[in-house]
């Protein structure tokens, strides 16, 4: 836990050495608008972060995923030192891959026990590095008065915010995807390798958060690929080696768990027969729609992206419409796939019956997290505009 982000940062700044870059010098400190109101973003944000900080460290095990086989599988990692065989194929969702269950052992062996209150604290950190990544991230390209409500409502969320600190992998996938998905729009723009490479190494680490992960990586790359057709002689090899490594870092864990016989990663059903269930095609469909657009979820948004789509259509601000629109569309027609393929699942929004609430995170996400870049994208192009004689 501590030598990762050690070769981390020491590899940034021999790279960063041996390109011959400096650091940054201190400058004169200038308040203006922008200053203000990002101030006031942080600090509503930081009440925010403290209040639900406060929530996890006294948390207990709540939720049946976590009790029922994410903890279990970390304390069986803990207390035996690895995969046992026997333990890991009988649990419930005995195939979802092991990043979970490595990281909350890790965090035992950190905290000296296998205290499944103080764990909650790992997760409130993971939600940390969301709020603070996704903003600064977006910072680059959006003005302040754009990206601070955009933040808050990120926490305000009734589906996302105030569920940070849980113990589930929905969220932590859910985070590895949306900034995985800025950072190859951002590259998309400006062609700065390092933002590809980032990109890759979470979405590696999302096929190994949850068998969705796998999903979400080809929507990610799909959208990419839609946005950066123009150019496509640049942009699909580098996309594609993306995947490749993507698929690499998959492998091991499926090669470990079908040797062992382990099922349930594909569909058993309609997903591998056009011809099969095909009076769920619909209902299915309208379901992941029905949860994208409630706000008994997402709050506005949705909404607001919606809008924010439009306004930059209208900019003409196309690359980033497309890759944005793209992203969302897919995201929730992979939902309704979900539920189209897999029989056993009921038609219905029922946390215990249908997974869709839980997977449907990563389009509100991904609402929150292309907005601000839709509005601000549009801005930059009316004001350009605007000032040309």
């Amino acid at each position: 836990m501590l030598v990762v982000p050690l070769v981390l940062v020491t590899g940034a700044l021999v790279a960063g050495a041996r390109r011959g870059r400096t650091a940054p010098r201190r400058a004169s400190v200038r308040v203006g608008r922008g200053h203000v109101v990002a101030a006031v973003g942080i600090a509503a944000s930081g009440i925010l972060l403290e209040a639900l900080f406060r929530v996890s460290r006294l948390s207990g095990l709540y939720w049946w995923d976590a009790w029922s086989f994410w903890v279990p599988k970390a304390k069986a990692i803990y207390f035996f030192g690895g995969l046992d065989v026997e333990f890991f194929t009988t649990l419930p969702g005995s195939s979802y891959p092991p990043l979970v269950p490595v990281l909350d052992a890790a965090a035992f062996h950190a905290m000296g026990s296998p205290d499944v209150v103080t764990l909650h604290v790992q997760y409130w950190l993971l939600g940390v590095g969301l709020v603070w990544g996704l903003a600064g991230l977006l910072a680059e390209r959006v003005p302040a008065w754009i990206l601070w409500p955009f933040v808050l409502l990120l926490l305000v969320a009734p589906r996302i915010g105030p569920r940070l600190y849980i113990t589930e992998a929905d969220l932590l996938l859910d985070s590895l995807f949306v900034l995985a998905a800025v950072l190859v729009l951002l590259w998309s723009t400006d062609r700065l390798h390092w933002r590809l490479l980032v990109a890759t190494a979470l979405m590696g680490g999302m096929v190994l958060t949850k068998r969705e992960g796998m999903l979400l990586a080809a929507i990610l790359l799909a959208a990419a690929a839609l946005a950066g057709a123009r150019e496509w002689r640049y942009v699909l090899p580098r996309l594609g080696l993306v995947a490749v490594v993507v698929a690499a870092v998959a492998a091991p864990w499926r090669i470990w768990y079908v040797a062992r016989g382990v099922g349930g990663e594909a569909p058993a059903g309609g997903g591998l027969d056009p011809t099969a269930n095909t009076e769920r095609l619909w209902p299915a469909f309208r379901l992941a729609f029905d949860v994208l657009f409630s706000s008994a979820y997402w709050s506005v948004a949705v909404s607001v992206a919606i809008a924010a789509l439009a306004l930059s259509l209208l900019a003409r601000s196309y690359p980033p419409a497309v890759f944005v629109g793209a992203l969302v569309l897919l995201v929730t027609l992979g939902g309704g796939w979900i539920t189209w393929a897999i029989p056993d699942l009921p038609i219905t929004e029922e946390l215990g019956g249908n997974p869709i609430v839980r997977y449907m995170g990563a389009a509100a996400l991904a609402c929150v997290a292309g907005a601000p870049i839709l509005l601000a994208g549009a801005w930059s192009r009316v004001t350009a505009e605007a000032e040309e004689p």
